[in-house]
């Protein structure tokens, strides 16, 4: 019975308080489109990145809509066709992404159950599958020199990692794959998510062997494999020391976008170097904002204080969401308004998204004023609480868009992802 009184005492102080505050579920009342805003919004196919960028990172404000999912392929297809840029790394675990990327360059596979080694179970959709089919579906009649590549940069799993080293070792020295599998689940185990704690020291120890053995054998492997393979043999032994050190004890957040920025820079120096290809990253909002928007993500100011101009960031928003998120008893759909009126003045325009490059919105215009001033914008990541729906600063951000982003990619409604249940 108490425990009734105060849920609902707690209820009424939310909404009354989302009432003196303008929160709640639905859109400001106030809100007005952007009087010239038609005049710089575009279609994504005039998408044109400045000279001299060497990562164009293209964001989310949720996990959970399919137009966000979509814009990965959408974007990575104009990139790779009007500016040339052959690899993306995405928010995802750096080996399964890695085992993906075998599919794409013409290896054995079912991109359904590819899906699975994304890293995360949101990834489990039409949608993503679709992304690895047209890479695949690309590189098939692709040149050599014109084939695209596919990464992951998170670090939060760790046994595609080991599928990834066990694949190169085949290759190179079968009696060496089968010392790695022994020596891997005598020390980390057989179970992801799970690091004998009191077995830090022989891991490290079997993991600097191993990255060892790669760089005193690095001529002979490359010459049985090729630079590609044994690029991503070293950086699935590097995926698997943080992987470690993030599941005993190290400071999460910081360390895991410490960790995605190493791997992100290494991926565009190999890229550069390799292949002469600048590089597409996509993951949250979150992680890749210039100015870091969030307490908790520290990845795109990061990069953006060492890259500067080369860092060139496109956040995505939505001004109604019905998103795809985890509830307490399974995935559950729920409705926000983000209160941006950039993404509200999408409403009347006749296209599925705009696209704003700020660099050519023309100075002293409402549009300008609008994206220099802190306005809110949604944010939306993989957590949900019901105090969510009545205080507005719960997913929210509320910054100068030039502060975060270089560009936009607006719409005014977006649809709950579809994530397979097998």
């Amino acid at each position: 019975m108490r425990k009734s009184k105060f849920l609902k005492g707690l209820s009424s102080i939310l909404i009354a308080a989302s009432l003196l505050t303008g929160c709640g579920l639905g859109g400001s009342k106030d809100i007005k489109a952007v009087e010239d805003f038609g005049n710089s919004v575009t279609g994504l196919e005039s998408l044109q990145i400045p000279e001299g960028v060497r990562i164009v990172a293209l964001g989310e404000a949720t996990h959970g809509n399919r137009e966000f999912q979509q814009s990965k392929r959408e974007v990575f297809q104009i990139l790779n066709e009007k500016q040339g840029i052959k690899a993306l790394i995405i928010e995802g675990d750096f080996g399964g992404c890695s085992l993906v990327n075998d599919y794409v360059q013409g290896g054995e596979g079912d991109t359904h159950e590819l899906t699975t080694h994304l890293g995360y179970r949101l990834y489990r959709t039409a949608d993503m599958e679709d992304l690895i089919k047209y890479m695949r579906q690309y590189n098939d009649s692709a040149a050599d020199s014109e084939k695209i590549r596919f990464y992951g940069m998170d670090i939060q799993k760790g046994f595609d990692n080991k599928a990834v080293l066990e694949g190169f070792y085949d290759a190179v020295d079968a009696e060496k794959k089968a010392d790695f599998t022994k020596n891997f689940e005598a020390t980390i185990g057989t179970e992801d998510y799970v690091v004998p704690a009191d077995k830090v020291e022989e891991i490290n120890k079997f993991l600097d062997d191993v990255d060892a053995d790669l760089t005193e054998n690095k001529d002979a492997y490359v010459g049985k494999t090729d630079s590609d393979s044994y690029f991503r043999a070293t950086l699935a032994v590097t995926a698997l020391k943080h992987y470690v050190e993030l599941n005993t004890g190290a400071d999460y957040n910081r360390f895991r976008d410490d960790c995605m920025r190493e791997i992100v820079k290494k991926v565009l120096e190999f890229e550069e170097n390799e292949h002469g290809s600048e590089l597409m990253l996509a993951c949250h909002n979150g992680h890749m904002t210039k100015n870091q928007s969030s307490n908790y993500t520290f990845l795109g100011k990061d990069l953006y204080d060492e890259l500067g101009s080369a860092y060139y960031a496109i956040g995505t928003d939505f001004y109604i969401t019905n998103c795809n998120l985890p509830g307490s008893d399974g995935r559950i759909v729920k409705e926000f308004c983000s209160d941006d009126p950039l993404a509200f003045s999408m409403k009347d325009m006749d296209m599925k998204c705009g696209l704003i490059q700020f660099e050519n919105v023309v100075p002293g215009t409402d549009l300008s004023s609008t994206i220099s001033d802190k306005i809110p914008t949604g944010s939306l990541g993989e957590g949900y609480s019901t105090g969510m729906e009545y205080m507005k600063n719960s997913y929210q951000l509320k910054f100068p868009p030039k502060e975060m982003y270089d560009a936009m990619i607006l719409y005014y409604e977006v649809t709950p992802t579809e994530i397979w249940t097998d």
